[in-house]
């Protein structure tokens, strides 16, 4: 007979939701296995901007919304865990920059969007006086800059560090499986591997956390909404930019954060409208609409040197009427089993402290187990971020 493991949690997925549930029920005392097929964070988790929202991009409208009100505490809540003063220890892990920005350009429907979100932000959202040049940001520090800046409480996340500070701290709970993983009637999960015995898991609750991998529970359907992900780099960049630029509609017109390649060379990472209307647009067109954006948005820039890439990411959400981006994280239960969707990495301290009362209700008792016997089991590399590629085409 294989050896079995019998524990309260097996998650399926290793992304940022995945991982942040492992460490809350271990944090509880809950046995709990994650199990990833392909590496940590690959897909939808690698490829975020890191941003820890505020909901401010959600009330551009002058309205509050479901999804503003859900990210309002996001920030406090990571930067408490940054500080190791939180559910999760997150100390090993880094941000890029305390604060975003937004901006606005001198098109009256841009500035009174910006207006409406801080009157319903104030005490996350403010106005920086054109004359504190040391608070703005160096790529609008130009006399020809005739914007409205303002501050919001968004820091953003060196993705990569949270998911190996993650993967470090509860690597004994994590493994790689050799396939696909199939949930038999009976409740139980084969763990294979080349070269390994077969493990027998037989968890209380079963939990896909697995983005688009969540497939096969016609109870909890899933919908991809695809993005056309830019990246920019070279010399010419004016330094580091971590911004929302306002346009005409309630969705940024351009979004961008800063990141540094293994090579140690300054990369953009642009989204907003121009990553979601490019779904439309292949490479080159993405890519010629990205330069024609830039342009109009910082001009004294010359971006004739800069070089640019693309790739898409699909990404993957509970069903909704419409097709519309869910408000909030996403949970659904069949008996024992249930398919999670956090929506955005910022929410995935809300989605573990859902499923964590599901397993409450369902009166999983919280049990520690010794997990020795897979000490030498394989363990899943890193995800790589989409600008370190070596597939990526620049141009």
């Amino acid at each position: 007979m294989n050896p079995t493991f019998n524990i309260n949690v097996a998650i399926i997925g290793g992304g940022i939701a995945g991982l942040w549930l492992l460490a809350r029920l271990h944090e509880r005392g809950y046995s709990a296995l994650l199990i990833e097929g392909d590496r940590l964070g690959a897909g939808q988790t690698i490829c975020a901007q890191g941003i820890i929202h505020s909901g401010a991009k959600y009330t551009l409208h002058g309205q509050s919304s479901e999804s503003a009100e859900a990210m309002a505490g996001m920030p406090a809540l990571w930067r408490r865990c940054l500080k190791g003063e939180g559910e999760i220890d997150l100390r090993n892990a880094w941000m890029l920059t305390e604060h975003q920005h937004l901006w606005t350009t001198r098109a009256p429907v841009s500035r009174l969007a910006a207006f409406f979100a801080s009157k319903l932000m104030r005490s996350r959202m403010e106005k920086i006086a054109a004359q504190k040049t040391d608070e703005i940001p160096p790529a609008l520090r130009h006399p020809k800059f005739d914007g409205v800046i303002y501050r919001l409480d968004e820091p953003v996340l060196n993705v990569a560090s949270v998911l190996n500070t993650l993967a470090k701290r509860y690597h004994p709970a994590i493994v790689l499986n050799g396939g696909p993983v199939v949930l038999k009637a009976d409740g139980t999960l084969t763990l294979h591997y080349p070269q390994q015995p077969l493990w027998i898991i037989r968890p209380s609750v079963t939990v896909f956390t697995a983005g688009a991998g969540n497939t096969g529970l016609p109870w909890a359907t899933l919908q991809l909404r695809p993005l056309h992900m830019v990246m920019a780099r070279g010399v010419n960049l004016p330094g580091p930019l971590y911004a929302h630029c306002l346009g005409a509609s309630d969705l940024p017109r351009l979004t961008v954060t800063s990141h540094y390649d293994a090579g140690g060379r300054l990369i953009w990472y642009l989204g907003g409208a121009l990553a979601e209307e490019g779904v439309n647009r292949d490479r080159p067109a993405q890519i010629r609409a990205a330069r024609r954006e830039l342009q109009a948005l910082l001009p004294w820039v010359d971006w004739n040197p800069v070089e640019f890439a693309t790739f898409t990411i699909q990404r993957a959400e509970a069903h909704q009427h419409g097709g519309g981006r869910p408000a909030a994280p996403s949970v659904f239960r069949d008996g024992r089993v249930i398919a999670a969707w956090p929506t955005k990495l910022a929410m995935a301290p809300l989605l573990a402290e859902q499923i964590e009362e599901v397993l409450r209700t369902l009166g999983v008792q919280p049990r520690l187990i010794g997990l020795d016997p897979l000490a030498a089991w394989p363990r899943p590399e890193l995800a790589v971020y989409p600008w370190d590629r070596e597939d990526m085409e620049w141009s």
